[in-house]
């Protein structure tokens, strides 16, 4: 018995690969079948969402718990001045790992290199964002990243990582799945923007935007009652963003998807984030939840052209016009108002202490224009390589009042130089041609409406860009996005896989 038994544990290994002489017990990743390595990627890529939202809420909760002092400037210190690093720790953590699952897809011949040729752009990205951070005038904040900013080189490692990740999910069903739990953010980051904006319920809701600084008095600073929303996303201006993108999941899933269970799920989803988007109170949150709305009405137009098939764009319209009702409603109610220039101050001077209280000179020019003028001048004064990502001190040198134009372009530009900005752009541009392609398939059937979902969410988080900042909170969800565009040609002899 004991030599048969032996015989039999031979033979199991026979025919076997194994790495660097191991037992099969360790390399069950060189042995895992095609459908166990999409789901690796799958499964990994929601882990890596549920992280991005779990870890900023312990830096909500204790804004108030105090630890210590800083003897030396006689500030209190709180206990979410070490949280906040725990964002971009686990922004490059999962970014890090993203790219250990890009190997194993490569090795499991779920992504073919040799199919994307193109990921040398991004690559030559990253590599001279290495180049442009040694150049800086600060390398060590260049590398790590400034106080709560944190876009230092990790940080822009990080996202490209989550890129990759992204990239890895070719099974459709693995995309729905990843969308399922895209969507729950969403609308989680929502309920809890409705309740910051909500003066009964603000008061137990932490928020770091429900007083906005208003000025000095003899008694000292002065706030005024606000109530704004920001989830668990640190800032108006990321909820936005974030909302932007996962709003363009939800819609489409609820006007494509067959099962009515998660239409259903969508749509709920969706009106909370239509609702809380508006609650933000920022150009950025209106303008991207506007583009969402009205390319998927396009979308849903031509598509029932081809299809013959008027539901989704009745759907589509319907939703268009309860938004508008939303939107109408709460502007009604004076919950509207848009508070862009008081919020970005508030931001930078209050919850970051980086920057002065406002525009120092007289002027009536709005607040855009007049701080993508300053990063401008700043890109001029470092035209190649840039300040150096993050760094903040080389563009206060510069004369700009704050350390972002509030244009992600222009904060490329200025950061990160023009070889870079260049590349980036050639890259969006590829990205574009692939969205393209897959809402054209989507129109012919040619795959799944998680395509057409992502190619409005990627889009449409570009326009707001114009009026937005990067931030750790909101652009892993862009990257993502991002890398399931690209999923969809990661290995081109099989455009449409199913596990």
């Amino acid at each position: 018995m004991s030599k048969a038994k032996e015989k039999k544990e031979v033979t199991t290994n026979q025919g076997k690969k194994h790495l660097f002489g191991s037992s099969e017990k360790s390399d069950f990743i060189l042995n895992m079948s095609a459908e166990s390595a999409q789901k690796l990627c799958g499964v990994y890529s929601i882990i890596a969402v549920l992280v991005l939202c779990v870890i900023t809420i312990p830096y909500y909760f204790t804004q108030n718990i105090k630890y210590g002092m800083d003897e030396s400037v006689n500030r209190t210190l709180y206990l979410n001045e070490k949280f906040i690093f725990f964002i971009s720790a686990a922004v490059l953590a999962v970014g890090f790992v993203g790219f250990i699952i890009f190997l194993i897809a490569n090795m499991k011949k779920q992504v073919e290199l040799k199919d994307n040729k193109s990921l040398i752009v991004p690559l030559a990205v990253v590599l001279l964002s290495v180049i442009s951070c040694l150049l800086s005038a600060d390398i060590f904040t260049s590398f790590y990243g400034y106080l709560d900013r944190s876009e230092g080189m990790l940080t822009i490692l990080g996202y490209w990582g989550l890129f990759a990740a992204g990239m890895t999910v070719t099974a459709d069903d693995r995309r729905i799945k990843l969308s399922d739990f895209i969507v729950g953010i969403g609308a989680f980051e929502a309920i809890v923007g409705i309740l910051q904006a909500i003066p009964a319920t603000a008061k137990i809701v932490p928020n770091y935007f429900k007083e906005i600084f208003s000025g000095f008095s003899s008694g000292g600073m002065t706030y005024t009652k606000e109530y704004i929303a920001t989830g668990f996303l640190c800032t108006p201006f990321a909820l936005a963003a974030v909302l932007t993108v996962i709003s363009a999941f939800a819609l489409n899933g609820m006007l494509y998807d067959d099962k009515k269970a998660r239409k259903i799920f969508y749509a709920i989803s969706l009106a909370l984030m239509t609702a809380a988007d508006i609650l933000a109170c920022v150009v950025p949150a209106i303008l991207g939840l506007g583009a969402v709305y009205v390319i998927s009405l396009i979308i849903a137009a031509v598509k029932s052209g081809f299809a013959k098939d008027k539901k989704p764009f009745i759907a589509c319209l319907v939703a268009f016009i309860v938004a508008g009702g939303i939107f109408a409603g709460l502007f009604a109610s004076n919950e509207f108002r848009l508070m862009d220039e008081k919020i970005i101050f508030h931001d930078s001077f209050d919850r970051l202490s980086i920057t002065g209280t406002g525009r120092g000179d007289d002027t009536e020019q709005w607040i855009y224009p007049y701080l993508w003028d300053d990063g401008m001048y700043t890109a001029e004064q470092n035209l190649i390589w840039g300040t150096g990502p993050d760094n903040w001190g080389t563009i206060f040198e510069s004369g700009a009042i704050i350390d972002r134009s509030y244009n992600e372009y222009i904060d490329l530009l200025q950061s990160r130089g023009l070889i870079i900005f260049a590349l980036t752009i050639v890259f969006l541009i590829m990205t574009i041609v692939k969205m393209c392609k897959l809402v054209a398939g989507f129109m012919k059937d040619k795959n799944g409406w998680t395509g057409c979902a992502v190619s409005a969410a990627v889009l449409c988080y570009l326009i707001q860009a114009f009026f937005n900042i990067s931030s750790v909170t909101s652009s892993p969800y862009f990257w993502i996005a991002a890398g399931l565009v690209w999923s969809f040609t990661a290995v081109k002899s099989s455009a449409k896989k199913k596990s």
